[in-house]
């Protein structure tokens, strides 16, 4: 059953996170892995690189046959063939001899070093070697990477760029993942319309719908928007029956008390184990969170900001646990930064002020944006961090440090976002 008093933030996150669990595994093409969570260790079959080789393009030498070299007295060693990166050498190399070699072509027996073409002269039938080299220079040997059967992906791991090159390179064409999971989304309302419908007097735009999407692939899980429900007990519970085969639903609207917040009798109607209702927080007090049919359901606040803060708070640490992310990463990080400017909030709640946060001196500092209400969709396009200001606390002086939520990296506002002043 539902709390009936207000929960504070970190009472209504335990609560969601202790009801949620990490999502079985699937194998998936390797393209398809990236920010997923690899679900066994890997190791690869054989040496990585699988032979010894030039780092240069230049000549494969013996490095006592250098000894001495320089331009003003060259060491002249005779060319025994050219080769290729991908060819297997046919030659020996022996005292007084050299062989022409390409990046990353396999070194040829009885060399133990490269000279590098720059540090090399051409000369009537060979090649004068204008520079010492010791033994290794500028070989790549086999397994210095990684040794056949050497695990060093391990289940747990969060698939980036690098994992996705290194597991090409085990010729890992598949990989056991934690499954990417669905979310449904889905808005409520007669005043929402859709983005190429005719936008009428009393209408506004379904914009959570779209927001909510880009935030789910933020977090590399599956968005799938089922459109808007009108507002009648009817079309609400056939629209959330519908949800129910995603693994997490997200609805938007209907949660407050209003006459036509038809959400929570619905909810209950349809058997959900709700959880609570309401978090001391702004934006985002009317909040719903319960289990429907073993699925983790998140009634958000249909103002836009507090849609969007809730999902960072509540529903992205959820879908991070699901997907197997350790504890470290459910929650977006917190970090201490200097206040740019002063700033007011009511004290009845904690607040998450919208901010611009960058990095300066070994220290972040912090500038809130001007228009801090829920409805303020824009005031989310030019901020990265959310500054929190606690219960009780009206105001806050310049040069304050202030704990921030960093929503992307500091200096990192996006691509194309718009540039606000700060207030």
């Amino acid at each position: 059953m539902a709390e009936d008093r207000m929960l504070t933030v970190e009472e209504a996150q335990e609560i969601v996170l202790d009801s949620v669990s990490v999502s079985g595994s699937v194998r998936v093409p390797l393209p398809d892995a990236q920010g997923l969570v690899l679900a066994e260790d890997v190791a690869p079959k054989f040496d990585v690189p699988p032979h010894d080789n030039s780092s240069v393009d230049g000549y494969a030498v013996r490095a006592a046959d250098t000894a001495g070299a320089s331009t003003e007295s060259p060491q002249r060693l005779e060319v025994l063939e050219e080769i290729p990166a991908g060819t297997v050498p046919g030659e020996t190399v022996g005292p007084g001899s050299t062989s022409r070699i390409m990046t990353g072509a396999i070194l040829p027996d009885g060399a133990d070093a490269v000279v590098m073409v720059e540090n090399t002269r051409q000369g009537d039938g060979g090649v004068e070697i204008l520079k010492t080299v010791a033994s290794g220079q500028n070989v790549r040997y086999r397994g210095e990477d990684v040794k056949k059967g050497q695990n060093v992906l391990f289940g747990g791991a969060v698939i980036g760029p690098g994992e996705i090159g290194l597991l090409a390179a085990f010729q890992r064409s598949q990989v056991s993942v934690r499954r990417r999971p669905d979310v449904a989304i889905l808005s409520t309302g007669d005043e929402v319309v859709e983005i190429d419908e005719a936008l009428v007097p009393g209408k506004i735009v379904n914009s959570n719908s779209y927001s909510l999407a880009a935030l789910v692939r933020e977090c590399a899980a599956r968005p799938v928007n089922l459109g808007i429900a009108r507002d009648s007990e009817t079309a609400i519970a056939g629209a959330i029956k519908s949800a129910v085969n995603a693994d997490v639903i997200l609805s938007t609207g209907g949660v407050s008390v209003g006459d036509y917040d038809y959400v929570k009798k619905v909810l209950e109607d349809l058997g959900a184990d709700m959880r609570f209702w309401r978090v001391k927080m702004k934006p985002g007090k009317p909040l719903a969170y319960g289990m429907l049919q073993g699925k983790p359901y998140f009634g958000l606040p249909g103002n836009p900001v507090s849609c969007m803060v809730s999902f960072l708070l509540f529903a992205r640490p959820a879908i991070r646990k699901l997907m197997g992310y350790g504890p470290q990463d459910w929650h977006l990080p917190t970090v201490p930064a200097i206040l740019e400017n002063d700033l007011s909030a009511g004290g009845d709640r904690r607040h998450y002020l919208r901010a611009r946060v960058t990095r300066a001196g070994g220290r972040f500092h912090a500038s809130t944006v001007a228009g801090q209400g829920s409805g303020m969709l824009s005031s989310m396009t030019g901020t990265n961090g959310l500054v929190i200001v606690e219960t009780g606390v009206t105001s806050v002086s310049r040069g304050t440090e202030v704990s921030v939520l960093l929503m992307s990296p500091a200096g990192q506002a996006g691509p194309g976002r718009i540039a606000r002043r700060p207030r």
